[in-house]
């Protein structure tokens, strides 16, 4: 979810840089300077970096709060203590246990803060939400997942589906139909006990925060209603990154500003498109095998579900420490498939495809030149294929290289990323001809048509001539890229009331009857002049503000927000063997093994955090695309604040030593400012390449590349974790997440 900038009074940014990040970060420009000179919006933008964007003198209600980095849980959990502690909470929306009853007092969201949950430690469910089943009460067979909550006019237990209004601070017992009594607290008082583990003065001296200003924000927060919201992104990239992500919905959720006018809003409303649509069933393959196997990348696995642990506890040995983490709440993780593939657990890819991706760059820990030794070496990787327009660090490993098609030459359906209320969907459609190579039968090599081939030799399901679904269940070809696209573009068309036809003076306009010439056969001839209209004007969207229906969002998200995460405090650790808490918490970083990192590294030796955050004018490739962007800022630096800098000697453009606690020195020059938080490396991502025209290489004997320019600067390298017997990039343990931030350095002045 993201802010509603133009309806919004306060949002606060915590790892998000309004105007210079964030998904698009022109139109959030455009939006936060209208809120600020127009409307009635403040901001808050707390953030290791300070940076271009929309903290400026110009804006009069705009601030820059530093923080160290990594240490964003501490100030989210002193914000929630003083929301708890000073009641400035929404009482009325928080005992609300179920969507209905929020939505009887005019929210649009709902929370379990008022569900039960089993507080004793002998109970077979402990740890778990409270349910029916456990106080002996029969549901139905459709039925599960039935929480118990205290009912307020009652005070006795009863299904959260049937209160309007229930006990947000009930601890002790209830009775089970046969008598036994089972402990159990309520969610917020877990969340409660988890944020008061910590005093203000603690959590500030953690984050480096002043206290007052903590106790400003948090009375900002909670001074607008429910028109105020909470984003971050770069935050949440830290060994300790879960919590902050928890942390951002438990604020909103405490003044019920989720799906509301002014809050923060869904993104993503789409059209059914590449999916099981009113004209055809894209997502659904004719005679598909049953989903098996397990994913590589080790997350969103139970370690007790697998064979490793299986088979120690048969053994009769301790199953912990597993050989390398699972992280059971997470979900597919490129970062994690990384170290899984170079360490060939849990299992040996045989084959590794990577399409138009850099992990090596993007993975924190990956750039260094074990990890390129071992995905180069057969005996880890036997083939390794890569789909890439650009001739990247990753993809410079690679057995094969498919040339695969840029933006002009390509389709695509985009979901709008935010700051748009209604329903809508980009359409991007080739308006030049690929540069890649053009086979026999007039397609052009690219990432689409690629898959299809190889998927028909192969003969894999949902391909060739039988490889889709229309809506009626007949079956249609699928050999090219365009048979996919224009029946999602058909869906997109017809969804709930269709688009009206295109007319013949448009068509004739912009010459699409030559565009289709080759796709006759794609779609059907009633659905054409539709499609047409859809790709005439790039997607299809709703009037501006029509996603909202008075001051609730018209595509809400229904879910609870978890003030406890039950997943999450029945997870284990699979390096330790012990649970993860189930609410947010203020967790300093550590290694897998729970081992904090300033234990291991101490701060008298490695005084620096890192903050990598991408420059406004330069993207993975952009550098070598563009002259002008080069122009602009040829290479980055290692970004100090001046009292760091001072107490070291070091001036801007002095050449500078960053030593990382786990080894992979670099050298780069000096930036001296102001706008760098203390004990903080400011290190702009996108820079320090060794390929994407840097380094030559030649095709059918011509050379290519080895523009040295295009390889200036610095790209940070992140600590590794010693904690595991093997290469493994320091990450969040529950989750998988990226460490991408924080870390432990020195700087040495060369």
């Amino acid at each position: 979810m993201r802010p509603d900038i133009n309806n919004a009074e306060y949002i606060l940014y915590e790892g998000a840089f309004p105007g210079h990040s964030g998904k698009p970060m022109q139109t959030i420009a455009r939006q936060i300077k209208f809120g600020v000179n127009e409307g009635n919006l403040k901001y808050s933008v707390v953030d290791p970096v300070l940076v271009g964007g929309a903290v400026t003198p110009l804006y009069k209600r705009g601030e820059w709060v530093p923080i160290k980095p990594a240490t964003d849980n501490a100030f989210g959990m002193a914000l929630i203590r003083l929301v708890i502690e000073n009641e400035r909470y929404n009482k009325k929306f928080l005992s609300s246990p179920n969507y209905d009853a929020a939505v009887s007092k005019g929210f649009n969201s709902w929370t379990n803060a008022s569900h039960l949950v089993i507080d004793d430690p002998e109970h077979p469910n402990y740890r778990k939400m409270l349910r029916a089943e456990d106080l002996g009460l029969a549901t139905g067979k459709d039925e599960k997942d039935i929480f118990i909550v205290i009912d307020n006019l009652t005070k006795q237990h009863d299904r959260f589906d049937k209160v309007k209004e229930a006990d947000l601070f009930f601890e002790g017992k209830v009775t089970s139909v046969d008598g036994k009594e089972i402990q159990v607290k309520t969610s917020f008082l877990h969340l409660k006990d988890s944020a008061f583990l910590h005093t203000i003065k603690e959590y500030s001296n953690a984050c480096g925060v002043p206290e007052e200003k903590i106790k400003e924000i948090a009375n900002e927060f909670t001074s607008h209603g429910t028109k105020v919201a909470m984003d971050g992104m770069g935050s949440t990239a830290t060994a300790n990154g879960a919590d902050i992500t928890m942390v951002s919905y438990i604020l909103m959720s405490m003044v019920g500003s989720l799906n509301k006018k002014g809050g923060a809003i869904i993104r993503r409303n789409s059209y059914k498109s590449a999916s099981d649509g009113p004209r055809y069933r894209v997502s659904v393959i004719p005679d598909a095998p049953k989903k098996s196997g397990l994913r590589i990348s080790r997350t969103g696995v139970s370690y007790e579900s697998t064979s490793e642990y299986k088979n120690k506890v048969a053994n009769g040995e301790n199953p912990y420490p597993s050989k390398m983490p699972w992280h059971p709440v997470g979900s597919a993780s490129d970062n994690q498939a990384i170290f899984s593939i170079v360490n060939k657990y849990p299992y040996q890819a045989k084959i590794v495809f990577n399409w138009m991706a850099n992990p090596l760059l993007a993975v924190p820990g990956a750039a260094k030149k074990e990890v390129q030794e071992a995905l180069k070496s057969t005996d880890n990787v036997p083939l390794f294929i890569s789909c890439d327009p650009y001739m990247g660090e990753m993809t410079a490993l690679a057995d094969y290289i498919i040339p695969d098609t840029t933006p002009y030459e390509s389709w695509g359906l985009a979901n709008i990323e935010g700051n748009f209320s209604g329903k809508g969907l980009t359409l991007r459609w080739p308006i030049v001809e690929p540069a890649t190579p053009k086979l026999p039968d007039g397609r052009h090599t690219s990432f689409e048509t690629f898959i299809i081939d190889v998927a028909k030799k192969i003969n894999l399901p949902g391909f060739g001539d039988k490889g889709m679904f229309d809506a009626n269940d007949n079956l249609l070809p699928l050999n090219c890229r365009e048979d996919y696209f224009l029946r999602g573009i058909a869906n997109m068309a017809y969804d709930g009331e269709p688009v009206s036809d295109i007319s013949k003076d448009e068509i004739d306009m912009q010459d699409l009857e030559n565009l289709i010439k080759d796709w006759k056969d794609s779609v059907t001839e009633e659905e054409w002049p539709k499609v047409l209209k859809v790709i005439s004007r790039g997607g299809r969207f709703e009037d501006h503000g029509a996603g909202f229906d008075g001051d609730n969002h018209k595509y809400p998200y229904k879910g609870a927000v978890n003030f406890y995460i039950e997943s999450f405090a029945n997870g284990i650790n699979s390096m330790t063997g012990e649970h993860y808490r189930g609410v947010a918490s203020w967790n300093p970083e550590s290694f897998s093994d729970g081992t904090l990192i300033s234990d291991v590294f101490p701060e008298s030796k490695w005084p620096f955090k890192a903050a990598n955050y991408k420059p406004k004018f330069r993207t993975i490739s952009m550098l070598s695309n563009s002259s002008i962007m080069r122009e602009l800022s040829k290479h980055n630096y290692v970004e100090l604040n001046s009292e760091d800098a001072s107490g070291l000697g070091i001036k801007t453009m002095d050449l500078v030593k960053v030593v990382p606690a786990t080894g992979g020195d670099f050298t780069g020059y000096a930036l001296v400012r102001e706008g760098i938080a203390k004990g903080t490396i400011g290190i702009a991502y996108g820079y320090g390449h060794w390929q994407y025209g840097s380094t030559e290489y030649s095709i059918d004997g011509k050379p290519n590349g080895g523009n040295k320019e295009l390889g200036a600067g610095v790209h940070l390298m992140n600590i590794l974790d010693p904690k595991v017997d093997g290469l493994f990039g320091i990450s969040e343990s529950s989750t998988g997440g990226p460490g991408r931030n924080g870390g432990a350095y020195r700087i040495e002045k060369v």
